[in-house]
Parts: C-alpha cells; sequence; structure tokens
C-alpha cells in the first residue's frame, strides 16, 4: 500500500492552521524551508521519516494522527481527535454535542436503508 501524500499533507497543514503556525514558523522549527513545508502540504513532495518526526513533534501531535487516513484502524486516533474537539468545551457545550451526536446516531441508523436501496 502507497502512502497518500496528499492526505498527510492536508493534515499536516490543517493542524498547523488549528496551532496557529504560519509555514514560516513551522519551518523554522524544523530547519525546512517554508517551499518545503508548503510542497509537503499540497503532497508534491515526499519526506524523510527524519523530517516526518520533526512535524510530528513540532505540531505536538502523533504519528498516527497524520497517517490517519492511510491507515486501516483510525478508532484510536478518531478518539483522541474527539477528546481534543472537546477539550476546550464547557460542561453545557458538552451536554449539546452530546445530544446532537446521539441523534444523530439514531438517525443514521434509522435511515441506513435508504443508502442500500438507492443504487
Amino acid at each position: 500500500m502507497a502512502l497518500n501524500y496528499i492526505l498527510i499533507g492536508q493534515k499536516i497543514k490543517a493542524i498547523r492552521k488549528r496551532k496557529g503556525l504560519s509555514q514560516l514558523t513551522l519551518s523554522e522549527l524544523i530547519d525546512r524551508s517554508p517551499t518545503y513545508i508548503s510542497y509537503i502540504e499540497c503532497g508534491i513532495k515526499s519526506m524523510s521519516l527524519g523530517t516526518f518526526i520533526l512535524l510530528v513533534n513540532a505540531l505536538n501531535t502523533t504519528a498516527d494522527e497524520l497517517l490517519m487516513d492511510n491507515l486501516e484502524n483510525t478508532i484510536k486516533v478518531s478518539n483522541h481527535e474527539f477528546a481534543a474537539l472537546l477539550s476546550d468545551c464547557s460542561d453545557y457545550e458538552i451536554r449539546i454535542l452530546f445530544d446532537v451526536i446521539t441523534a444523530t446516531k439514531k438517525s443514521i441508523r434509522e435511515n441506513r436503508h435508504y443508502i442500500r436501496t438507492r443504487r
């Protein structure tokens, strides 16, 4: 299985932006050029394992999170992302999100037959 460098790059870009880092700042943290960061984020260039580790550490993330779209078992990574999403929520916000997710899950399961019949 070949790695999808476009998806890895998109994940790096999303995490970088979420952390409020510019390409210049990230490039300085890992001692690479901003152009190289841009190439990685666009999937134009692949990176060495060493650069990958530098990015993981600079972004304070996990290798699993960056590779999530390339992995077959993503439950742990999804749980980590979900926990990070909730980390700054108030109790009220968590309760509302829980209610929304519960209702969404119920609706998906109740309407699953529509997917099968439309093909």
